[in-house]
């Protein structure tokens, strides 16, 4: 019985870490980062919600980019310090926005919620104490406010 016990929550885990996972931030949580869009808005004759989600698409972007010899960048490299597990890949990336209280505000989407192994294959979970860790160092490398994350249904 307890063999059964335990392959029933080894299949629950695997059917929640399959779940996309999304990163909710607000808009600047800086003076300096607040000024820096409001001026961009002026200059390019767009309107600060537009700035604000654009800089956030261009940030990840650049995050995405490989940085290190091996292929990694800086999703993978920030999951290595916070799992402890080396020679990892992060899940693909998705950016996109929510709507809350009719202000659109930018929003990071993990397609899955696994670790790649060296190879690039489904190997570990990851783990919603990782995820956290995930979203306040972009808040802090980004100055946009990290809000939460939630695992989803799928990519909506």
């Amino acid at each position: 019985m307890k063999n059964l016990d335990t392959d029933i929550q080894a299949y629950k885990e695997r059917l929640l870490y399959q779940k996309p996972i999304a990163l909710y931030f607000g808009g600047p949580w800086t003076e300096r980062q607040q000024k820096l869009l409001e001026k961009c808005a002026i200059n390019w004759n767009r309107s600060l919600e537009w700035v604000t989600f654009d800089y956030f698409r261009g940030l990840i972007k650049r995050f995405c980019e490989n940085t290190t010899d091996d292929g990694r960048n800086y999703f993978d490299l920030s999951i290595y310090i916070h799992s402890g597990i080396k020679d990892v890949y992060s899940p693909g990336v998705v950016i996109d926005s929510y709507v809350l209280n009719g202000n659109k505000y930018p929003r990071l989407i993990f397609r899955d919620g696994f670790i790649r192994d060296g190879n690039k294959v489904k190997r570990f979970f990851l783990k919603d104490n990782v995820v956290d860790l995930l979203g306040r160092d972009i808040e802090n490398h980004s100055e946009y406010e990290y809000i939460e994350f939630k695992r989803l249904k799928n990519i909506q």
